[in-house]
């Protein structure tokens, strides 16, 4: 055998050799096929991260996705093709329907509303660009603004004082939708809504530097002479009634409490703790300081009684949702203050007016969390 045939046997020995080593550390032929594979694809980023620089190489990180991962359902906002799916790249904001003149409340159940469904369509929560809302008057929000939302797709719902399951079954990676932003409408006024996204919520909910410093302040000079802050419990109490004692919402089937439910409701935490200053907020303060008072006579060394007079409605939500708990009467601005505050909750159970058409809309279990406290008055 000449000495260039020994050469040539020698290479496909070490050849042979080579390949049968890289599939024993490798595991098997078809694992051998992925990381040829993976190699091969690498070296293309390569070659082209070093045609146009860090911006391809960055784009390669983002998007590559390994090819021997299990294939998800779920698109994602900004990852690459998931499971063969082009990437969603459109937001999830407000419809106009906000702009009818809803207050504070009511935009803070819509708020949660478009961050569920961000999460649950692996979107992102923005504002349109030029849109005005109320709540960055006392919350920071920290949303991203947008120029150009659309196109768009609104989404709505059957009834405003429920839950509407039809929302998760959205298919959102539709290709009728999959690149178009959402527009939540209706009012969602659930607690549902919060449940998987409390904490990122809660992240968009901390107040403006100014309504914080506000009631931080109200709280310093309204403790009790005598008392220390560390030896007694806050319990906001928020008393609605204005528009809801008007006949027209009335007939339809809102409710107001009266003095007995607060009296029953401050009796529960007087009960349960030996000093208690309750701060009361309403948009009628004749009506509750006439009936919401020391009915039992209770030694002011137990029970302290304070009542917010001329302050904005931030500023009164801010100190209710700053209470260790609060006692509601009905409507989303006391729903949302103590939904915020993260103590016990007592809120005024005969609302609304069974039979009315307001009670039509309503669904106990998807409006009051299970964890609150029901309570009515004898009458």
């Amino acid at each position: 055998m000449s000495r260039y045939q020994k050469l040539c046997l020698y290479a496909i020995l070490g050849l042979v050799m080579g390949f049968f080593t890289f599939i024993f550390f490798s595991g098997s032929l078809q694992d051998l096929q992925r990381n040829f594979y993976k190699i091969s694809k690498f070296g293309f980023r390569m070659q082209r991260n070093n045609e146009t620089g860090d911006r391809e190489r960055q784009h390669y990180n983002a998007s590559y996705i390994d090819s021997t991962a299990q294939p998800s359902n779920r698109a994602t906002h900004n990852s690459g093709e998931i499971a063969g799916q082009p990437e969603i790249t459109r937001y999830v904001s407000f419809d106009n329907c906000i702009k009818d003149g809803r207050r504070l409340g009511n935009l803070l159940f819509d708020l949660a509303a478009v961050i569920f469904v961000a999460e649950l369509s692996g979107r992102k929560a923005v504002l349109e660009k030029t849109m005005n809302i109320s709540l960055e008057n006392v919350f920071k929000l920290n949303m991203e603004r947008v120029k150009d939302l659309c196109p768009c797709q609104v989404i709505g719902e059957s009834h405003h004082l429920a839950y509407d399951i039809n929302t998760e079954k959205i298919a959102f990676n539709d290709p009728n939708i999959r690149n178009k932003t959402i527009l939540v409408a209706g009012f969602r006024q659930s607690w549902k809504y919060t449940l998987a996204i409390e904490r990122q919520l809660r992240k968009h909910l901390a107040f403006k530097d100014e309504i914080q410093n506000f009631t931080e302040n109200f709280f310093q000079e309204v403790i009790p002479s005598g008392w220390k802050r560390v030896g007694f419990v806050r319990v906001g109490i928020h008393c609605r009634r204005g528009d809801n004692v008007v006949q027209h919402f009335v007939n339809y089937g809102y409710t107001v409490p009266n003095g007995t439910y607060f009296y029953k409701a401050m009796k529960y935490f007087t009960d349960k703790y030996s000093r208690v200053q309750f701060i009361v907020t309403s948009d009628d303060s004749n009506w509750t300081r006439e009936h919401i008072v020391n009915a039992n006579n209770i030694s002011p060394n137990a029970i302290n009684i304070t009542y917010t007079a001329g302050n904005t409605a931030g500023q009164d939500f801010a100190i209710l949702s700053m209470c260790d708990h609060v006692i509601m009467s009905t409507g989303t601005y006391g729903w949302w203050a103590a939904w915020i505050a993260k103590g016990t909750t007592i809120y005024y159970s005969d609302w609304p007016r069974q039979g009315s058409g307001l009670a039509r809309h309503f669904n106990r279990e998807d409006f009051f969390p299970p964890n609150w406290i029901p309570m009515a008055y004898e009458k």
